[in-house]
C-alpha cells in the first residue's frame, strides 16, 4: 500500500512540474511585444498557418521544436514549399503566434 502511494505522489510531482513548464513557456511568450526572429524549416502551409521546426529561441527560453504559426489575415505572404529553410519572425498574440514575416534563407 505504501508503494502505490508513493508512485501516486510520485506521479502527481512529475505531472505538476511539466505542467508547471509548459505555463511557464506559455507566459513567457506572452511578454515580448517586439517581433521575435529565428530560422528554421517549412513542414507545412495551408491557407490559416505555417508550421515550421524551428532553431532554439533565447528571448522565450525555447529549444529547438516543430509548431504552427498564424499566417496575417491578409494575403501578403507567398506560401512556400515544404522543406524549404527559412528566416522568418512573429509575434505572440492571444491564442497563438502571429507570423509576420518569411523568406528562403539566404546560405
Amino acid at each position: 500500500m505504501r508503494n502505490l502511494f508513493a508512485v501516486v505522489l510520485i506521479t502527481l510531482f512529475f505531472s505538476s512540474a511539466a505542467s508547471a513548464a509548459d505555463m511557464a513557456m506559455q507566459h513567457s511568450a506572452a511578454k515580448p511585444t517586439a517581433e521575435l526572429h529565428s530560422q528554421g524549416v517549412i513542414k507545412a502551409w495551408d491557407e490559416r498557418k505555417v508550421t515550421i521546426a524551428h532553431q532554439a529561441i533565447p528571448a522565450l527560453n525555447w529549444p529547438p521544436m516543430t509548431m504552427s504559426f498564424l499566417l496575417p489575415l491578409s494575403p501578403s505572404l507567398t506560401a512556400l514549399p515544404v522543406g524549404t529553410a527559412v528566416d522568418f519572425s512573429f509575434l505572440p498574440i492571444d491564442g497563438g503566434y502571429q507570423l509576420m514575416t518569411i523568406a528562403t534563407a539566404q546560405p
